[in-house]
C-alpha cells in the first residue's frame, strides 16, 4: 500500500504547475459537454448515469461519461467501450484531460492522493463514501477544495429524498427533537452505515457529541451476499449536542437484520409527537439531480462542515468499537480512521468483471 501511495504521490508532484500555467479547463474553451473521469472502480454506477441520462429527466445535462483509471491491472481496458471512451494508466493525466471527476475507488485510503491534482485544477470532484480513511485526510480534502475553489460533494443518495424536508417539518412543527432511530437494511461497516448515519444527519440536523458502537461488525460484502452468511445487527448510539436549552436529543442509527428487511427509515420523536418516516423516493434520480448540479453549476448540495462531521461519525464509531467506549467526536485526532479489508477491493473488483 505504501508503495502505491508513493507513486501516487510521485506522478502528482509538480501539479501545481498546470495551474501555474494558466490553462482553462477543456470546457471553457470550446467543448458544450464536461468530460466527466472516473478515478477507481467502485460500489455505484452514478457515473455511468451521465453516459445515458434518464430519458424523463427534465434538465440540461452538461456532463459526459469520458474516461476511466484504476490500478488493477487490466480492469480499466476490460470497461472500455459501452460506458468510457478512454482508459488511462496515469491518474494525473486522466486528471489534466477531464474536466470532473468521480472518485470511487474502493480502497478509500487512496482517496487523498487521487483527489489532490483535481483539486489543484479547481476541478469539481465527488468522492463516494466513505469520504477517505482518516481525520486527517478529510480535513486536508476540504482545505485543498477551499484553497484551490474546487467544488467537492460526497453523499448518500438517501440524503436528498423527499422525505428530508417532510421531517425538517414535522420537527419544526411537533419539536424539538427528542430522539430518532434510524434503520438500514445491510451492516457493512463502510459502505452502508454511512448511509444510515447520513440522512439522518441531512433531516435532524448535526451537532453531534459523542458516539457509541455495538453489534455485529461487518466489512466483507461476500460473506453475506455470495456465501448467504448469516449476520447481525450493529447500532450506533449518537448523543448530540444540547439545542436552545434543551437536553440531548438521542439518535439510534442501526444497521443489519431487522424484521424491515431492506426498508431505510427513521422514527422521529418530536416533543409533541412521534412518527416513521419510510424513505420510499426514486435515489437513482435525486442523486444524479445533485451530481448534474454539482459539476454543471458547481452547486455544493451539503455544506463542508456536514461532510467533516459525517466522517467524524463514522470513524467515532470505530474506535467506539475498538476501545468497547462512547468516542467524543472532540477527541478524535488526525491518524483516528476508518477500518479497511482488501475484500472490499476485491468485491468490487469480481463484480465489475461478472465474476461474481
Amino acid at each position: 500500500m505504501e508503495d502505491k501511495q508513493s507513486n501516487l504521490k510521485r506522478i502528482a508532484t509538480g501539479i501545481s504547475g498546470i495551474v501555474a500555467a494558466g490553462k482553462a479547463p477543456a470546457y471553457a474553451k470550446d467543448m458544450k459537454l464536461l468530460k466527466l473521469g472516473v478515478l477507481g472502480v467502485g460500489s455505484h454506477g452514478f457515473a455511468g448515469m451521465f453516459k445515458n441520462p434518464p430519458k424523463d429527466y427534465p434538465k440540461e445535462v452538461r456532463a459526459k461519461t469520458y474516461a476511466l483509471w484504476d490500478d488493477h491491472p487490466g480492469l480499466a481496458k476490460a470497461m472500455k467501450g459501452k460506458t468510457y471512451e478512454k482508459i488511462y494508466n496515469d491518474p494525473v493525466k486522466l486528471s489534466r484531460e477531464c474536466d470532473c471527476f468521480y472518485i470511487e475507488h474502493a480502497d478509500y485510503r487512496m482517496v487523498l492522493e487521487l483527489a489532490l491534482p483535481c483539486l489543484e485544477q479547481g476541478k469539481p470532484t465527488f468522492i463516494n463514501r466513505p469520504f477517505t480513511a482518516t481525520i486527517g485526510d478529510a480535513e486536508e480534502l476540504i482545505r485543498l477544495a477551499k484553497k484551490y475553489d474546487a467544488p467537492v460533494m460526497s453523499a448518500s443518495e438517501l440524503e436528498f429524498g423527499p422525505e428530508v424536508a417532510e421531517m425538517q417539518a414535522f420537527v419544526k412543527e411537533k419539536g424539538p427533537l427528542r430522539a430518532f432511530e434510524a434503520y438500514g437494511a445491510e451492516a457493512h461497516f463502510t459502505w452502508h452505515f454511512p448511509h444510515v448515519l447520513n440522512y439522518a444527519h441531512a433531516a435532524l440536523g448535526g451537532g453531534i457529541d459523542s458516539v457509541y458502537f455495538t453489534g455485529h461488525f461487518g466489512i466483507d460484502m461476500r460473506k453475506w451476499r455470495i456465501e448467504k452468511e448469516k449476520v447481525g445487527a450493529s447500532l450506533c448510539v449518537l448523543t448530540m449536542k444540547p439545542r436552545d436549552g434543551q437536553p440531548p436529543a438521542i439518535g439510534m442509527c442501526h444497521c443489519g437484520t431487522y424484521p424491515t428487511e431492506r426498508s431505510y427509515h427513521i422514527d422521529v420523536y418530536a416533543a409533541k409527537e412521534n412518527r416513521n418516516f419510510v424513505l420510499q423516493g426514486n435515489w437513482d434520480m435525486n442523486m444524479f439531480e445533485k451530481l448534474n448540479e454539482f459539476y454543471s453549476f458547481r452547486k455544493i448540495p451539503r455544506p463542508y462542515e456536514a461532510i467533516l462531521e459525517m466522517h467524524r461519525t463514522l470513524v467515532a464509531a470505530n474506535v467506539s468499537r475498538l476501545k468497547g467506549c462512547a468516542v467524543k467526536l472532540s477527541s478524535l485526532g488526525g491518524q483516528d480512521a476508518l477500518p479497511y479489508s482488501d475484500a472490499i477491493r476485491r468485491y468490487t473488483i469480481d463484480r465489475a468483471l461478472n465474476r461474481l
